[in-house]
C-alpha cells in the first residue's frame, strides 16, 4: 500500500505577489497523482530556507514553522485515521476533509464527480450526464438518505414509462450504482443503506443485427441516381466501417493522422472515442484491401478529416434508404457495420481473441457476443463431421 508523500514547497508557480511575497504550500502525492494544498503563509524569497524546507530571518518564524509542522500533521493524520478504519483514501478525500467542500445531496455530489472526472472517456462522460438528467427530471434533488431500494424502483417504473428499452434503463443503474459505490467510499453514504443490495439491475440479451457475405455485396455494389446521389459517400462510409469494424464515433474522427504506412502497407492507429483504448488495424490486410481504396478515394488536399460532415441520427436514417436500394429487409443502423466485420471474421474462422483486438475490446466477454455467428458457419462445421 503506498503512502501519502508530502513536501513542503514555496513559491510553487515562480511569481511574486505586488508586495514581493509569494506563498508556502503543501504538495501531496499518491498513486502518480498530486495535489497542492495553502499554509496561508506567504513571505518573502529571503525568509525561506529551502535546504531545510522552512521559513527564516522572519520575526515569527517559530511560530511560522510551528504551523507548517501542525499542518503537514493534520494531513498525515486524516490518512493514519482512514486507513486503519481499512477505508479507502485518495487525495480527493483529503481535499474534502481539508475544505469541508461536503455535498448537500446524492444529485450535487453525482454533479460533482461527472464534472470532475477527468479519465472517462467522452462517450461515458455522455452517458453519466444523460443519467444524471434523467435523475433530476425525475426528482430535482436526492438526499444521500433517500437512496433507497424504494427510490430506485419508483425510477426505474419512470423511465420504462418513457418508453426506454430495459437495457438502456440498465445502463442508466449502472452509473447510477458506480456513483453509490464511490459514495460509500468517500463516507457520503452507510454500508448498510447500500440500495443495490435488493435492488437488481434487469437486461435483455438482443440479436445482433448483422449482414451476411451477399447482404454486404449487394449494398457495395448499389449504383446511384442524381435524386440519391447523396447517399453514395454514407454508404461508402458503411462498407469501410464493415471493413475496419470501427464505431461511427470513431470513423467521424478519422483523420490523415491515422492512417500509417508501415513496411508499404497502410495501417490505421488511433485510441477509440469510446473507451479511449489504442488499436491498431491492418487496413491492407481486411477485405482484400478495398477499405483502403475507400480511404484513397476521400482523401483531399484540402481535408484532414475523411467522413466528419453527417451526424449519426442522419447516417442511420439514409441507411434505411441504402438497405431498401439493396433489397435488405434487416434494421440497418451504422452499428451493423461493427456487428458485421466480427461475424465476417468468425465465419471465416479468425481466432476470437485478434477479433477481440482488431475491435479493441477490453474483455473477451465482450466479444464472446459475436460467437453466435452465421447460420452457414454451423453448417460449415457440420459438414466436416463423419457421421459414418
Amino acid at each position: 500500500m503506498e503512502k501519502m508523500i508530502l513536501t513542503v514547497i514555496y513559491n510553487r508557480k515562480g511569481q511574486l505577489s505586488k508586495n514581493g511575497t509569494a506563498l508556502i504550500q503543501v504538495r501531496t502525492y499518491l498513486n502518480g497523482c498530486s495535489k497542492y494544498f495553502g499554509t496561508g503563509i506567504k513571505i518573502t524569497p529571503d525568509q525561506w530556507d529551502k535546504k531545510h524546507s522552512k521559513v527564516k530571518n522572519h520575526t515569527n518564524a517559530l511560530r511560522l514553522n510551528k504551523q507548517i509542522s501542525d499542518f503537514l500533521t493534520k494531513l498525515e493524520d486524516i490518512e493514519l485515521t482512514r486507513r486503519n478504519a481499512k477505508k479507502p483514501f485518495t487525495l480527493d478525500i483529503l481535499s474534502e476533509a481539508i475544505t469541508g467542500n461536503r455535498p448537500e445531496s446524492f444529485t450535487q455530489f453525482m454533479e460533482m464527480e461527472i464534472k470532475a472526472d477527468r479519465t472517462a472517456a467522452p462517450a461515458t462522460k455522455v452517458m453519466q450526464t444523460t443519467t444524471f438528467n434523467a435523475l433530476c427530471e425525475f426528482r430535482k434533488s436526492i438526499t444521500f438518505d433517500e437512496l433507497t431500494f424504494e427510490l430506485m424502483s419508483d425510477f426505474e417504473r419512470y423511465l420504462l414509462g418513457k418508453k426506454l428499452h430495459v437495457n438502456t434503463v440498465h445502463k442508466y443503474f449502472r452509473h447510477i450504482r458506480k456513483f453509490v459505490n464511490l459514495a460509500i467510499n468517500k463516507d457520503y453514504l452507510e454500508l448498510n443503506k447500500y440500495p443495490f443490495r435488493k435492488f437488481k439491475l434487469k437486461s435483455e440479451t438482443t440479436e445482433r443485427e448483422y449482414l451476411t457475405p451477399e447482404e454486404l455485396q449487394a449494398i457495395e455494389n448499389l449504383t446511384f441516381t442524381t435524386e440519391n446521389a447523396h447517399l453514395e459517400k454514407i454508404r461508402d462510409m458503411f462498407i469501410f466501417s464493415c471493413y475496419c469494424g470501427l464505431r461511427f464515433s470513431d470513423i467521424s474522427a478519422l483523420n490523415k493522422d491515422n492512417v500509417h504506412t508501415i513496411d508499404g502497407e497502410t495501417w490505421l492507429i488511433l485510441k477509440m472515442q469510446k473507451t479511449s483504448e489504442p488499436i491498431r488495424i491492418p487496413l491492407y490486410m481486411l477485405f482484400a484491401g478495398r477499405g483502403v481504396e475507400i480511404l484513397n478515394r476521400y482523401t483531399l488536399p484540402d481535408r484532414k478529416y475523411f467522413f466528419d460532415a453527417y451526424t449519426n441520427q442522419y447516417v442511420n436514417r439514409s441507411l434505411k434508404d441504402i438497405a431498401s436500394l439493396a433489397k435488405i429487409k434487416k434494421c440497418v443502423t451504422f452499428h451493423t457495420a461493427r456487428h458485421t466485420q466480427a461475424t465476417y471474421l468468425l465465419y471465416k474462422g479468425v481466432s476470437i481473441t485478434s477479433v477481440q483486438k482488431l475491435l479493441g475490446h477490453k474483455k473477451l466477454q465482450t466479444t464472446q457476443i459475436y460467437s453466435k455467428v452465421m447460420d452457414k458457419t454451423l453448417l460449415n462445421e457440420l459438414q466436416t463431421v463423419n457421421f459414418g
